[in-house]
């Protein structure tokens, strides 16, 4: 099956809202999503890691380097001073939050076991 084992950020967007009814329809939302997920996962049989969300634009997949700043949102590439890994900036948190639920990060590539591709959609 797709996706037995799947590793998402343990988000809390707390930080994010300005105002308390903001913040609390922001945590509900949220809520609810993760809720759903999980319940999901569980009736077909998968396996969802929630991960920690600190750094995980800031540091290396491949190395585990971390950045001394992070970087702007406008900035879509991630490269490694440490060891020169360049990558999409989100194809490189999604490799950290992989490895840091003790998964293979070089599934993120859409690369199945065996050597097949996933069908990219039109």
């Amino acid at each position: 099956a797709d996706h037995d084992v799947i590793a998402v950020e343990n988000f809390r967007p707390k930080f994010l809202a300005k105002s308390t009814m903001a913040r609390k329809a922001a945590d509900a939302a949220i809520g609810a999503t993760k809720k759903a997920l999980l319940e999901m996962a569980r009736k077909h049989g998968r396996i969802v890691h929630l991960v920690h969300p600190a750094h995980t634009t800031m540091d290396c997949a491949r190395c585990g380097a971390r950045t001394k700043h992070a970087l702007p949102l406008s900035e879509r590439t991630y490269a490694c001073a440490a060891c020169g890994t360049v990558s999409p900036r989100d194809k490189n948190s999604a490799r950290v939050m992989l490895a840091r639920a003790g998964l293979n990060p070089a599934g993120a590539d859409g690369a199945r076991p065996g050597g097949t591709q996933f069908r990219q959609a039109a």
